[in-house]
């Protein structure tokens, strides 16, 4: 009997499930298609080298699920109580009827179990489809050999989000079973008759509070942009206090603010059903206004990761090309230069034994390399190397204050905020000879470059500091380097050298070789290296060998870089990052969405009697649902309008942070992730108003 009840009553009421059933078809979706990455028949066909990256992806979005899960609990916990609250009068007339509480709670329990088991099936059905999409893209960005689609299902990751959601189901029929057992009769008949208070009456004083905090909010919007993310300090902890306070603020005064804006209006305020909506959005704001401020800086928080965790990727994505020119780039640090020091002092990068080893090859890292190959059991250097460049590096003598000086330009006007130390234009640039720089270029399939009488010119395809060397070549300044009077070319060469996945060259000097002519040692060396055909892995694990012997008969090796190790490091990077980004900001956007709707559900259904009464005054019903829509709107539409302020603000700083990585197109992200978020608000939007659209019409008929 209690199971037939159960089923009719979920039946009769699919509308007013709407809402949690749509939220947890979305959670679920969302859970197991990001939990079953990693054990998809797409990700597993993808190259060995390539396992440990998804292993790395499956072991964070795994840590992170539990983050989710409480996240998505809530949800569920919030949104069942509106539902037991919609039907506090429904359970008052069962217990008049002479029902138990004991039967009661079997109802309640039978309920919450159906909608769950319908939810976790759609869900599962919902995710398995989507998932098959989403490995299939994760395993392209890991090897672009994959093809085709290879439906599969994750029995791991569909246990995990049953048991999940089966924790949260039983935590909602123990909290439901505790509230039911504790609610008298009387508070249930006459639950829908409480309504909200408003907490702020004086209109004139929510006015000026309104101004306030507008004025909190802009002054912290300074101080960030200002000082910089990467600044930890009094004046970062100042702006996250304001505009923590201003946005609380904000929506505490924003009904008597808009109140007291349309009254200003006459004509407005009387048109319609202004007056009434109007009072209604006030007083439901005044009482939510916490709540509301919540939602307004998680939606902050998720557009502003999304944003920058994709561009990030788009960064990284961006330079790949320009930093694989090479198969492979092989470094020797020679010596560390105390640029703090005046008299120029040098520490040794290495022992005295490769010291020799590299001084009886001349610096010439290619002959060092090729006798070291039989020191590491190697083959021989010409059987997997088909030509090479090398590029050496000097202190060039001139700092970024010396620049400042000769072309009126400030390094600190174009780098962001708190990236760069307070004495960061005290800092050398490099200088490399003109002929090695274009021996790499003509290695790189790129066009040399000319140098004129006392001429030099400006290098770097650092995405933070070129812009500022960029602006101060084209004032073609004199700058004195190695005892000449050096004037710069007007253009800043921006291109990769050398094989990375992050470009870090920030400010090179290129000379003419007769200005390095006894400059002696270099304190860095770099070789770029064209494989032969089919033997870019050899080389590889041989440079890696000699990176690694102790034998002082083999050239002393820093860092050895690949192509392909590059291209396999960053598309795994991304796609942690942008999985991860999008993952956690699409879940606190349901979650938003989700509170948002339950609040004016549960609105429209405590004052069903106040639209009932308007058409009873002669409100034609289409007004009335006018009304209805306006006052949804603006509740939705206001913390996404904030969220997007703050988010807009940060941005302008995470982008200085984002640069660090490479170049990127900042308002392509931002366009995607916002247009993404307001679908899901608008699916909500939409739910939320037909559901009480149908709420208020039902009580009126």
């Amino acid at each position: 009997m209690i199971a037939k009840l159960a089923f009719a009553n979920v039946r009769k009421s699919a509308r007013d499930f709407a809402v949690y059933f749509f939220t947890l078809v979305l959670g679920i979706a969302v859970f197991y298609a990001f939990n079953s990455i990693a054990d998809s028949a797409a990700v597993a066909r993808i190259s060995e080298d390539s396992r440990s990256m998804v292993e790395l992806l499956s072991m964070v979005i795994s840590g992170v699920s539990v983050f989710i899960a409480a996240i998505l609990a809530f949800l569920v916990l919030y949104a069942d109580r509106f539902l037991v609250k919609r039907r506090d009068k429904e359970f008052a007339l069962y217990l008049t009827l002479g029902m138990q509480k004991g039967d009661l709670l079997k109802l309640s329990a039978a309920e919450t179990l159906i909608v769950g088991a319908a939810s976790l099936a759609a869900g599962l059905a919902i995710g398995i489809a989507v998932s098959q999409g989403l490995s299939n893209f994760a395993a392209s960005m890991f090897d672009s050999t994959v093809e085709g689609v290879a439906f599969s299902i994750s029995g791991a990751a569909v246990a995990r989000t049953a048991l999940a959601f089966a924790a949260v189901f039983a935590v909602t029929v123990v909290l439901n079973a505790g509230r039911l057992s504790k609610a008298k009769l009387i508070d249930l008949l006459h639950s829908e008759r409480r309504g909200e208070r408003m907490k702020l009456r004086s209109l004139p004083l929510s006015f000026v509070l309104f101004v306030v905090s507008c004025a909190m909010i802009g002054a912290a919007y300074k101080l960030l942009v200002d000082n910089g993310l990467m600044n930890v300090n009094a004046q970062l902890a100042a702006a996250t206090v304001l505009v923590c306070a201003g946005t609380v603020l904000f929506f505490y005064s924003l009904a008597g603010f808009l109140l007291r804006a349309a009254q200003m209006m006459r004509p407005l305020y009387l048109r319609g059903l202004n007056m009434f909506f109007l009072r209604q959005l006030s007083a439901r704001v005044n009482s939510a206004f916490f709540s509301m401020s919540v939602i307004a800086l998680t939606l902050f928080t998720a557009m502003t990761s999304v944003c920058g965790g994709i561009g990030i990727c788009n960064a990284m994505s961006s330079g790949i090309e320009a930093g694989t020119r090479y198969d492979a780039t092989v470094s020797t640090t020679h010596a560390v230069y105390d640029f703090g020091k005046d008299d120029g002092s040098v520490l040794p990068a290495y022992d005295a034994p490769f010291a020799e080893f590299v001084r009886a090859h001349d610096y010439d890292m290619a002959r060092g390399l090729a006798d070291s190959a039989a020191a590491v059991g190697a083959p021989a250097w010409d059987s997997f190397v088909e030509q090479s460049a090398q590029l050496d590096f000097y202190a060039a003598g001139v700092t970024y204050a010396d620049l400042q000086d000769a072309s009126g330009e400030s390094l600190f006007d174009y780098v962001g905020a708190g990236l760069l130390a307070d004495d960061a234009d005290e800092m050398g640039l490099d200088a490399v000879a003109l002929s090695r720089f274009n021996a790499a270029r003509e290695l790189a399939g790129l066009d040399p470059v000319t140098l004129g009488e006392g001429e030099c010119l400006l290098w770097s395809d650092f995405a933070t500091t070129a812009p500022y060397l960029e602006a101060a070549a084209r004032k073609e300044p004199s700058i004195a380097a190695f005892g000449r009077e050096l004037r710069v070319q007007p253009e800043l060469c921006r291109d990769t050298l050398e094989v990375t996945g992050v470009m870090m060259r920030a400010g090179v000097v290129v000379v003419d070789d007769s200005c390095l002519a006894g400059e002696g040692v270099p304190y860095q060396s770099i070789l770029d290296v064209r494989c032969r055909p089919g033997m870019q892995a050899e080389f590889g694990s041989f440079a890696s060998a000699v990176a690694q012997t102790l034998d002082t008969n083999t050239q002393p090796v820093a860092m050895v870089q690949t192509a392909e190790d590059v291209r396999s490091q960053s598309s795994g990077l991304t796609a942690v990052v942008s999985y991860l980004a999008i993952y956690i900001g699409f879940v606190l956007v349901i979650a938003c969405a989700a509170i948002l709707a339950i609040q004016q559900l549960t609105d429209a259904s405590d004052n069903a009697r106040r639209y009932e009464l308007l058409e009873k005054l002669g409100a034609p019903r289409p007004m009335v649902d006018g009304a209805l829509f306006k006052q949804i709107a603006v509740y939705f539409a206001f913390p996404l309008i904030l969220g997007i302020a703050h988010t807009l603000c940060a941005m302008r700083v995470v982008t200085d942070v984002v640069r660090v990585f490479g170049n990127f197109d900042i308002g392509a992200t931002s366009a995607v992730a916002v247009a993404s978020f307001l679908f899901v608000y608008g699916a909500y939007f939409a739910v939320t108003y037909f559901g009480a659209r149908s709420m208020t019409r039902k009580r009126s008929r």
